[in-house]
């Protein structure tokens, strides 16, 4: 495959030419291909040129709207990612970034260990997902993570870490006081008439997620909330 008119190393795009030559859908390789770009350091005008000169050289014409549109938002999610991750915080929802949220975790278990005290006993993750209708652009999509920010630091005002977990998640590190089930409901029901405007509730996954007893373990569940 030659395609002169990109400097893009083109064996990127390698999911989206055999779906174009199998007929298949170009979507899910367009998503996957501007992911992979984008952690490449590809910058999103690259991208683009080198999908336009994919198409031409297979398909004779013009990128379908379909796989620009998915690979510019897949794009966009992964560069915000990364982002995110080189500063404490997220210039938008002024979360904390991933990072931080790791780092202090970390502290949460040497200190632990200092006291002798149990991690998964005093502290606990409050997950908030929100369900996006199809369609949602990365824009509305940080919007309402905007909206849960702000739900969050009224519920949980007591110097708990607030964080962003990924490109479509936020999460509380909070103490395990006894009136942590009814903070969740609280924060759930704040999340949900959010938006007064909207054509109905604003429905998000919200979830107490248990620590486990090694900051290693930690790290990993991070990892794992933080998976698109």
């Amino acid at each position: 495959m030659s395609c002169p008119e990109s400097s893009t190393d083109h064996s990127a795009y390698l999911a989206i030419a055999e779906a174009l030559r199998d007929g298949a859908d170009v979507v899910p390789a367009s998503d996957e291909v501007g992911r992979q770009l984008a952690a490449d350091g590809v910058s999103l005008l690259e991208a683009l040129d080198g999908l336009s000169a994919l198409y031409r050289s297979i398909a004779g014409g013009e990128p379908a709207f379909a796989a620009v549109r998915a690979l510019s938002s897949s794009w966009a999610e992964a560069s915000l990612v990364y982002l995110h991750s080189l500063s404490c915080e997220d210039p938008l929802t002024g979360l904390s970034s991933l990072a931080h949220l790791r780092s202090r975790l970390g502290e949460l278990y040497r200190e632990a260990e200092f006291r002798g005290t149990s991690v998964p006993q005093t502290h606990a993750l409050v997950v908030v997902e929100p369900l996006n209708p199809p369609g949602t652009t990365p824009f509305d999509r940080e919007l309402r993570l905007v909206d849960v920010a702000e739900c969050l630091r009224i519920v949980f005002c007591g110097g708990d870490v607030l964080g962003r977990v990924g490109s479509h998640r936020a999460a509380a590190l909070v103490g395990r006081e006894p009136n942590l089930p009814e903070q969740v409901e609280t924060a759930r029901a704040l999340i949900t008439q959010w938006r007064l405007d909207a054509d109905g509730p604003q429905l998000a996954r919200i979830w107490i997620e248990g620590l486990p007893g090694t900051e290693a373990m930690a790290e990993r569940v991070l990892d794992e909330l933080a998976r698109p």
